[in-house]
């Protein structure tokens, strides 16, 4: 099977192939481990075209074996052990054994039903509580069977604390090592040896009778404490004032207190759009000497539950003074317009003129029609200098825009040459339709506009050749967290081109605890004073304020001064050698990959806007730097956040199920059908639910049981009983 060679970073140790009853194969199970041990069991269930992607939606989940099953009579005994690799060990000589997917926990998650009707099934638990427990549950699983077979327990002599079947091979043969197939000469002195210990198997211990009455479809339950449930949602660090440039501090604080919003969502609004209009006007080198360039383009986005945190008006506030912006260039555009329209078409006139003259000229003078090279050339001149001189068609500067579509965006980058801001209210429909084939393009195109300084050529038969020179795009939108979730699960599993990466200001802040009635007049000095500075912005004169250009240069940049250089030299060292380094989410260390450019480009939009309020001139300065720097120590903290969502989807279903549980919201016994056809948020369809079960099987909150078949119709659902502790 086509499967993911590493995972975590960590290499491929073994798979293991689950095939049905004919052979076929429909999933395995693959161990990574690194090289200090540390383990990843990975299930693939789910189909990704020619290859596999993580998880299982099974329920219940298949057994182990199954094709050896199948070829195995029903009067011969069965062994069942714990885990895939055991399994394999048996069935590699000839042994017919079957194990469940998910380790010791999960066996009251597997379908037995295949072993219904077999005389004989031999316990093979490991040598540890966790072993017993999981055959405890095998052994209840066997007996609610329409035909359950006769249970014994084999104790394989010799094995070590927590050894198991592959031990006790080992034990016999000293240089296996446990996934190679064992040498067909050795097969029949193995069987042997199993044999001899068999001879030593045990009736099923009457305490395990007591957890369990055979056939009975009420079943009594041998429960546990059960575990703790809860959301895995790490703490961040709230937006403190001083992390917000101080033009734009007293405003964005008027915004947040007349809203009862954390300010987080105005504020990374207020960075990407100063962002976007700087776009590749200019950028910084961050190296003192290297020619290493970023453009200060940046993609945000405010996550948050609907209308609780008001995200969407949080972050319209800042977008009104752009939108006001471009109205105002759409103004001037509309007075322009008229005088570039005259001026285009007295040239045509020129030229036309020209034209007609060249007509003469081509004819020739007297009878032989002689034409004069020196008026030809005349009038090449003139055409030349005319054709040279037209002015440009007038063309509207904007700087938002809702479009997405290659083409449109690729004219409207071709008129804009510093970038576009595109602003979408709501981001998730246009990360799932970059998702789609037909989105794929589209994707491409924005990802290579998040660098702020790529190109652009198309030519379609019909349309032509569509060119731009430079694109820049700049990217701000909200966010639900239940519909980022699943999509950060899938990049989490394989499917991560580092898109999500690139929303480098996503922050997901705390609801507010406390809300009060405000009613105030908005600062309105302190919101002109910001529009000014992105007004300035719009048409700064950057090597005016202290930006270099040589001949060889596209745009005008900035580097650090002195102190600020040392900062950042610090700065990118820690993050190269330590923060990469020890990471072990690799989300999070794509993500640091990213703050490479980040920090650079948030000292060059800090610096930008203290020269368009009047206070700075040069490089860019150590204070712009630093705060750069703490900003990233605060977007690191939400981005362990928003990367702790892809951790399990699965999870959250089960702390909504489990809410419902203690609230008494759900009676005992349950199926499925009856939670989804509830409609709760979050539990609204089979996969959730059944998903939120399993792991509540886990915890010890539920036990699930199956009635038997019926001699006719559909064989009836799973019955899921809740711990009588909550009841």
């Amino acid at each position: 099977m086509n499967i993911p060679s590493t995972h975590n970073g960590k290499p491929l140790i073994h798979a293991w192939t689950y095939c049905a009853t004919d052979g076929a194969p429909f999933g395995a199970v693959a161990r990574y481990q690194d090289g200090g041990g540390k383990k990843d069991i990975v299930p693939y269930f789910k189909r990704n075209g020619a290859t596999w992607a993580a998880g299982i939606e099974l329920n219940p989940r298949p057994l182990f074996g199954l094709d050896k099953l199948a070829a195995h009579p029903k009067n011969k005994a069965v062994f069942i052990v714990e885990g895939e690799k055991a399994a394999a060990a048996l069935q590699s000589v000839g042994i017919a054994a079957v194990s469940s997917l998910g380790g010791s926990q999960a066996a009251k998650q597997a379908d037995w039903t295949p072993l219904n009707g077999y005389k004989l099934v031999y316990l093979l638990p490991d040598a540890d509580e966790p072993g017993e427990h999981y055959m405890q549950d095998v052994y209840r699983a066997l007996m609610a069977l329409d035909s359950p077979p006769q249970c014994k327990v084999v104790v394989l002599s010799g094995l070590p604390v927590k050894g198991d079947v592959v031990d006790w091979v080992q034990s016999l043969i000293n240089d296996w090592d446990g996934y190679s197939p064992i040498d067909e000469s050795l097969h029949e002195a193995l069987r042997e040896e199993l044999r001899a210990e068999l001879k030593n198997a045990e009736p099923i211990p009457s305490d395990w009778n007591l957890a369990v009455l055979a056939g009975s479809c009420s079943g009594v339950f041998d429960w546990e404490k059960p575990g703790e449930i809860e959301t895995k949602t790490p703490p961040v660090q709230a937006l403190q004032s001083e992390l917000i440039p101080e033009p734009f501090r007293h405003w964005l604080a008027d915004v947040s207190h007349r809203m009862q919003t954390p300010p987080d969502f105005a504020a990374i609004s207020s960075i990407v759009i100063v962002g976007s209009i700087i776009g590749a006007g200019c950028s910084i080198r961050p190296k003192k000497l290297d020619d290493w360039e970023i453009i200060p383009n940046v993609w945000g986005a405010a996550i948050g539950r609907p209308s609780v945190v008001l995200k969407s008006p949080s972050m319209k506030e800042p977008m009104s003074l752009l939108e006001r912006l471009q109205a105002e260039y759409g103004e001037q555009y509309e007075q322009d317009k008229a005088g570039a329209e005259f001026d285009s078409l007295a040239n045509k006139a020129m030229i036309d003129d020209v034209k007609g003259q060249l007509s003469k000229a081509a004819k020739g003078k007297g009878k032989d029609g002689v034409v004069k090279g020196d008026d030809l050339q005349k009038l090449k001149a003139d055409y030349m200098e005319l054709s040279e001189n037209a002015e440009p068609e007038a063309t509207r500067r904007l700087f938002k825009t809702n479009e997405t579509s290659v083409q449109s965006m690729t004219v409207l980058q071709n008129q804009n040459p510093r970038g576009l801001l595109t602003f979408r209210d709501e981001l998730t429909a246009l990360l799932v339709k970059w998702d789609r084939e037909d989105g794929a393009d589209e994707r491409a195109y924005f990802l290579e506009g998040w660098n702020g300084n790529g190109s652009y050529t198309d030519f379609k038969i019909g349309r032509g050749l569509t060119e731009a020179p430079n694109i820049c795009i700049s990217l701000l939108g909200g966010i639900q967290p239940d519909k980022l979730r699943r999509y950060l699960y899938q990049a989490q599993n394989g499917s991560n081109d580092g898109l999500m990466q690139r929303l480098q200001l996503a922050v997901w802040p705390d609801e507010p605890e406390r809300w009060q009635l405000i009613d105030t007049v908005p600062n309105k000095a302190e919101k002109r004073r910001a529009f000014d500075i992105m007004k300035a912005l719009a048409e700064l004169d950057f090597i005016g304020s202290g930006a270099v250009q040589s001949e060889y240069d596209d745009r005008p940049y900035f580097r650090f001064n002195d102190a600020g250089q040392s900062i950042f030299n610090e700065w990118l060292t820690e993050l190269q050698t330590v923060k990469i380094q020890q990471e072990t989410n690799p989300l999070m260390v794509e993500h640091f990959g990213k703050f490479r450019s980040l920090m650079p480009s948030l000292a060059l939009i800090f610096h930008c806007i203290d020269i368009a309020d009047g206070k700075a001139q040069g490089n860019v300065s150590a204070q712009a730097a630093m705060l750069a720097v703490e900003w990233c120590v605060y977007l690191e903290s939400h981005a362990r956040r928003i990367y702790a969502m892809a951790e399990s989807p699965e999870h959250e279903a089960a702390v909504r199920l489990a809410d419902k549980i203690k609230a008494g919201g759900v009676s005992s016994p349950f199926t499925t059908k009856a939670i989804y056809d509830k409609g709760w948020h979050g539990l609204k369809d089979k996969a959730e639910v059944e998903a939120a079960c399993n792991i509540l099987i886990d915890e010890s909150w539920l036990m699930m049981q199956r009635k038997p078949k019926p001699a006719t119709g559909r064989p009836p659902l799973p019955e899921y009983y809740i711990n009588p502790f909550f009841l």
